[in-house]
């Protein structure tokens, strides 16, 4: 009996060892993903984003240039951590800021594309009423 107990007291001494620090790696990473989505919201200039669809439009502002240009973290947000930790996180920061930059981009195409429509529908309607009234 006194085997056994010491045996299952050791075994679990060996897994405390082996399992609990993964475990931490594990939320660590988890952190430090939610840590860059969030950093990625305040950092990534969407207005920018959004002026580059509207004024280049379709296909450069959006989709190939939000597609092509990733963004980056601050270096000073990494000094300290773990590889690890500055790998996580700088994978979901870039991963983040690009789907802002699409979307705000996307933002900018749809406006500019609808502006431009309507003023195209106003000079022809203003030329079809001037063309209506010269004959």
């Amino acid at each position: 009996m006194k085997k056994l107990q010491g045996t299952l007291i050791a075994l679990g001494i060996v897994l405390a060892f082996n399992v609990y620090p993964e475990t931490l790696m594990a939320q660590g990473t988890t952190n430090a993903c939610a840590q860059a989505q969030m950093d990625a919201q305040t950092d990534v200039n969407g207005t920018m984003w959004m002026a580059i669809g509207f004024l280049l439009g379709f296909p450069v502002g959006w989709p190939i240039l939000p597609m092509v240009i990733e963004p980056s973290p601050p270096a000073t947000r990494l000094i300290g951590k773990s590889s690890e930790y500055v790998a996580t996180y700088t994978q979901c920061f870039k991963e983040a800021g690009k789907k802002i930059q699409q979307d705000k981009a996307l933002v900018g195409c749809i406006a500019g594309s609808l502006i431009y429509v309507g003023c195209c529908a106003l000079y022809y309607i203003a030329w079809g009423a001037a063309a209506a009234t010269a004959y």
